[in-house]
């Protein structure tokens, strides 16, 4: 439920506000500043056009809109729990899901209540109770991908948003939303693996060769009290790849010893070998593992991140390429799967159960 803000005109107060946060949020960029620090500078130039109190600046993974980390201010961590169970299962204005979908990414509470915020359950519940009052929410979106998500929440005392500050961070969003990407991107690339691992395996278990660095490993993915040089992981996909005669291999996930997760991918090389490629697995590559954890099929496993997006089951279909009666069956199968009755219940089951713990500990609190 978002509406367009109207369009006020910037005093030239406001036009030198906007234009001096805009060059803090291209400086950080240019600088390549980390991504902490410069979810932390979009932060101090969104105060720069804005009077709020309370802030959150989340990074959201592109293909669920789920959240992992970002920046928080002024907000009790006792709090997220309730934020994100209202975002995900209660109905409410401006969901991020629609607010990154729409033509406006910016909209104020007070604007869709038509001034009155008891018709929210978030101000009701997390806000009223602690003295908050007008909410501002921004997704910070680069073509169809979402990068990040924000609420900026004013005390009460203060009223509403000024239509003019509504619009100065509507003016800054584009900006920011391009250096949050490249900084998103910049630090994927710093912190993956050097390479890959590749191991080859004999028709006899054996290892016959490795790349540089594989003895750790192999002792990350070792099985406790069972004495073989090769993990019965790393076995177990190169078997499958064997017996599958699949000139294409097959992938699958395993958990180390420290409990990061990993990816493999088995391919026959003739001879009656395997070779099997070991990377680190990333953030976005945790809701697949957990989705395969409920045992969902590939295509059940496609569908989940859409409804996660918000995207209707007309969407669903069109984006897929199959029938709105295919994408029904699908999603009461996934419902049996994960043991929900809605599609709130199902993103906030995933969240809270899988990602909620990975969130807290990627978040900085200011």
């Amino acid at each position: 439920m978002t509406r367009p803000l109207t369009r006020p005109t910037l005093d030239r107060v406001g036009i030198d506000q906007v234009i001096a946060a805009r060059d803090r949020v291209l400086a950080a960029d240019a600088a390549e500043r980390p991504l902490t620090e410069l979810l932390s500078d979009v932060l101090e130039a969104l105060h720069g056009v804005a009077t709020f109190s309370v802030a959150a600046l989340l990074l959201t993974d592109t293909d669920s809109m789920l959240p992992f980390g970002g920046v928080v201010e002024g907000l009790d961590p006792s709090q997220c729990t309730p934020f994100w169970d209202n975002e995900l299962l209660d109905p409410d204005f401006a969901k991020f899901t629609s607010l990154a979908r729409s033509a406006e990414p910016v909209a104020t509470l007070s604007q869709l209540t038509d001034g009155d915020l008891a018709r929210s359950p978030r101000y009701r519940k997390l806000y009223e109770p602690v003295g908050g009052g007008d909410e501002i929410r921004v997704a910070f979106t680069t073509g169809t991908s979402c990068w990040a998500v924000a609420a900026l929440v004013r005390n009460a005392e203060l009223g509403p948003f000024p239509a003019a500050e509504s619009q100065a961070v509507l003016e800054l969003v584009p900006v920011a939303a391009r250096a949050i990407r490249s900084a998103v991107m910049r630090r994927d690339r710093a912190t993956a693996a050097p390479g890959p691992t590749m191991l080859v395996i004999d028709s006899d278990a054996s290892l016959v060769s490795a790349t540089p660095g594989a003895a750790d490993l192999l002792a990350e993915l070792a099985t406790h009290g069972v004495d073989i040089d090769v993990p019965t992981v790393v076995l177990a996909a190169a078997r499958r790849a064997k017996n599958l005669k699949n000139a294409t291999g097959i992938s699958m996930r395993a958990r180390g010893s420290s409990g990061r997760w990993f990816r493999l991918h088995a391919a026959p090389l003739g001879d009656h070998q395997v070779a099997v490629v070991v990377e680190p697995a990333g953030p976005a590559d945790l809701v697949s593992i957990v989705l395969e954890s409920y045992g969902l099929t590939e295509r059940e496993s496609e569908v989940v991140p859409l409804l996660a997006r918000g995207l209707s089951t007309k969407e669903i279909a069109t984006e897929m390429c199959i029938s709105r009666h295919t994408v029904n069956d699908h999603i009461k199968t996934i419902f049996s799967k994960c043991g929900v009755t809605s599609r709130g219940e199902l993103v906030a089951r995933l969240f809270a159960d899988h990602i909620l713990e990975h969130h807290h500990a990627a978040t900085t609190h200011r």
